[in-house]
C-alpha cells in the first residue's frame, strides 16, 4: 500500500516537472538552443524556419513598451526608436552641444533604429542598416549570447551612440557570456561611436550638489536642468546601464555625483569576446573603437580585424582602484589585427591598444599605431606580455614589454621623432630584411616582436628603396631592399635593445 502511494507521488512530481518544462519555466536551457537569423535590410528575423517581421515600439508607444518591459512581455528581438535606461528614454546630447546659453533646450530621445536583443542563444545578423544600432540587455541573464556577423554593414549615421552596445548595471557580472563571431569568408563593417554621457543628479542630494559646486559648473547646472537626469537615488539604482560615481578628478561640465557613458563603436559594460574566421572592420566616428568595462578577449587564433578610432582603438576602461574586482584584461589571439588611431583633426589622443589591466598578445600579425602625441602603440597598467605573433607598434610613448614574455622583442627609441613617410628596415647579420615599416605620421618609439627573433646581431636602416607586400606601411614580405642610412643602437637600454 505504501509503495503504491509512493509511486503515485513520484508520478505526480514527474508530471508537474514535465508540465513546467513544457510551459517554458526551464527558460535558460530553452534560450540556449535558440537559433535566430536577423535580416537588417528588411528588419525581419527567422526562428525555427518561420520568418517574422520584427515588432516595433515607436516613440509614440513608449508607455506601452514600458508596460511590456515591466511585465516581461517583450519578444526575443524587437525594435525601438529609443534606447531605454530603465527610467526614461536616453537623451542624445552632451552639454557641449548646447549653443544658446541661458536656454534649456528641449531634449529629444536618441533617434536610432535600435535592434534590441532580449534572449540568449545564437543570433545571426546579415544585411545592411544605416541609422541603427544593436543593443543587448544582459541584466539578470544567465547563459551565452552569440552575435554572429554574416556580411553585415551597420552604421549609426551618428557620432552619438555605439553601433553595438552590450549593457549591464553590474560591470562585475559574469553570468552571461557575450561573443561576437564572424562567419568564415564574411566581410563585416561596423561604424559608430560614443554613447552619450548622461549626468545623474540624485534628488535626495541636490542640496549637497549645489553647495559643492560654484562658478561655471554651478551656472551650467542651473541653466541646463533638462540635461541632467534628476532622479531619486532609487531610480538611479534601477538604471540598466553601468554607472560611474564621479570623483573630483572626473568632474567636468558641472557633472553631478553619477553618470553613465560609453565610448566605442562597440561598447560593453561586461566581458566581451571575439572569435570566428571572417573579417571585421570597426570605424569609430567618435572616441574609442572597441571598449569594455570588463575583459576584452580575441580568441581562437583566427579572424581578421581592422579598427580605426578617434581615440584608443581597443580599450578596457575600468581601473583597478575604482573596483576591487575590476575586470580589465585584454587578450589577443587572432590571424591579423590592425589598430590605427586617427592622426587628423578629429582626434587629439589615443593609444592603439590600451588595457587598464594586463595586455597579452598570443598570436597574429598585429600593427598598432598610436596618435602622434603622447600615446603608445601598446599600453597597459599591469604589464604587457607578448607570447606569440608578429607585432609592430609605434607611438610617442613606450610602455615596457614585460621580461616575462615568452617571445623576444626589439625596442627602438629615437632621439627625435621619425617624420612622415620615413622607412625603417631591420636586417639580420646576413643582410636579409626581417621587416620594414613606413610611417604615415611621426613617432618616437617602435616595438617589434616575432618568433623568428634570436640573440644574434641585427642592423637598422632608415629610408632606402624597397619592394614587397605592404599593408598600412607594414612590409611583411620583402622582395628587394637597397640600404639607406644605418642607425646606431645599443643592445642595452631603450635605444633598440633586444627585450
Amino acid at each position: 500500500m505504501r509503495n503504491s502511494k509512493t509511486l503515485k507521488i513520484i508520478s505526480i512530481i514527474i508530471g508537474i516537472v514535465l508540465i513546467f518544462t513544457m510551459l517554458g519555466f526551464n527558460k535558460s536551457n530553452a534560450d540556449e538552443e535558440k537559433e535566430l537569423k536577423v535580416n537588417l535590410t528588411e528588419l525581419k528575423y527567422t526562428i525555427d524556419g518561420q520568418e517574422t517581421v520584427l515588432k516595433k515600439y515607436p516613440q509614440s508607444t513608449f508607455n506601452v513598451f514600458v508596460s511590456d518591459f515591466q511585465n516581461n512581455r517583450l519578444p526575443s528581438i524587437f525594435i525601438t526608436e529609443f534606447l531605454y535606461d530603465g527610467v526614461s528614454m536616453v537623451k542624445p546630447y552632451d552639454l557641449d552641444d548646447f549653443t544658446e546659453k541661458g536656454k534649456d533646450t528641449e531634449i529629444e530621445p536618441l533617434k536610432l533604429t535600435v535592434i534590441n536583443i532580449n534572449t540568449t542563444g545564437n543570433i545571426e545578423f546579415s544585411g545592411e542598416l544605416k541609422g541603427g544600432m544593436i543593443a543587448v540587455n544582459t541584466n539578470g541573464v544567465t547563459g551565452n549570447i552569440n552575435l554572429i556577423l554574416n556580411n553585415v554593414k551597420l552604421d549609426t549615421d551618428s557620432k552619438k551612440a555605439p553601433a553595438i552596445y552590450v549593457y549591464n548595471k553590474d560591470i562585475t557580472s559574469t553570468s552571461c557570456k557575450v561573443t561576437i563571431k564572424t562567419v568564415e569568408e564574411s566581410k563585416n563593417y561596423i561604424e559608430g561611436g560614443k554613447f552619450k554621457k548622461v549626468s545623474l543628479v540624485g534628488s535626495d542630494e541636490l542640496d549637497n550638489y549645489t553647495v559643492k559646486y560654484s562658478g561655471e559648473n554651478k551656472t551650467n547646472y542651473t541653466e541646463f536642468t533638462k540635461y541632467y537626469g534628476v532622479y531619486t537615488l532609487e531610480e538611479i539604482k534601477n538604471i540598466l546601464f553601468a554607472k560611474v560615481q564621479a570623483d573630483s578628478e572626473d568632474l567636468q561640465d558641472g557633472d553631478p555625483f553619477y553618470f553613465y557613458k560609453g565610448a566605442g563603436a562597440i561598447s560593453s559594460d561586461i566581458d566581451l569576446y571575439f572569435e570566428g574566421k571572417g573579417y571585421l572592420e570597426v570605424t569609430s566616428k567618435n572616441k574609442e573603437g572597441i571598449e569594455t568595462k570588463g575583459n576584452l578577449i580575441f580568441q581562437g587564433g583566427t579572424g581578421d580585424y581592422k579598427i580605426f578610432a578617434e581615440d584608443d582603438c581597443l580599450n578596457t576602461t575600468t581601473k583597478s582602484s575604482s573596483s576591487e574586482s575590476a575586470r580589465n584584461t585584454l587578450s589577443i589571439d587572432v590571424n591579423s589585427l590592425i589598430a590605427i588611431v586617427d592622426s587628423g583633426e578629429d582626434a587629439d589622443e589615443g593609444d592603439a591598444i590600451d588595457s587598464n589591466g594586463t595586455l597579452t598578445i598570443n598570436g597574429g600579425k598585429i600593427l598598432a599605431v598610436a596618435h602622434p602625441g603622447q600615446d603608445a602603440g601598446l599600453d597597459s597598467e599591469k604589464g604587457t606580455y607578448i607570447n606569440g605573433g608578429t607585432i609592430i607598434a609605434t607611438g610617442d610613448m613606450y610602455d615596457e614589454v614585460s621580461s616575462e614574455s615568452s617571445q623576444k622583442s626589439i625596442v627602438l627609441g629615437f632621439n627625435g621623432s621619425q617624420a612622415e613617410n620615413s622607412l625603417i628596415t631591420l636586417l639580420d647579420k646576413s643582410d636579409k630584411p626581417v621587416f620594414s615599416y613606413k610611417t604615415d605620421r611621426k613617432y618616437s618609439y617602435l616595438v617589434y616582436s616575432s618568433a623568428e627573433l634570436n640573440d644574434g646581431n641585427y642592423y637598422f636602416y632608415k629610408d632606402g628603396n624597397i619592394e614587397g607586400t605592404e599593408n598600412h606601411g607594414f612590409y611583411s614580405e620583402i622582395t628587394s631592399y637597397s640600404k639607406g642610412i644605418k642607425l646606431g643602437y645599443s643592445l642595452a637600454g631603450i635605444g633598440g635593445g633586444m627585450r
